[in-house]
């Protein structure tokens, strides 16, 4: 009996043009309408893991999607890259798979 692998996709959200230097993420211009977005996604079981790099340079996200278009369209509507705005944007976005876990 095979064991279902459960579909992942490791997304790169590098820093925008608009991203402010020297400020974490909760700083950032519209941070509650980011903030509020994201947390949809990960109570809708889409988002597994995420976060900002320490660095400043983005941030990396793990979803639970079908394939990469499925990723790009949902986060499309993100207000940190929606529209005219480059807070964060949406970068290389590759599947992945869990070989070791020790969460």
């Amino acid at each position: 009996m095979s064991e279902q692998v459960e579909q992942l996709f490791v997304v790169d959200r590098p820093a925008g043009s608009e991203w402010v230097p020297g400020k974490g993420a909760r700083e950032q211009p519209l941070w509650p309408e980011h903030a509020a977005f994201m947390d949809g996604l990960f109570e809708r079981g889409v988002i597994a893991l995420g976060g900002p790099f320490l660095d400043g340079s983005g941030a990396m996200l793990v979803m639970r999607v079908p394939d990469e278009g499925t990723a790009r369209e949902l986060l499309a509507p993100d207000p940190w890259c929606s529209g005219d705005r480059d807070i964060q944007g949406v970068g290389r976005i590759r599947p992945w798979t869990i070989f070791l876990d020790g969460r």
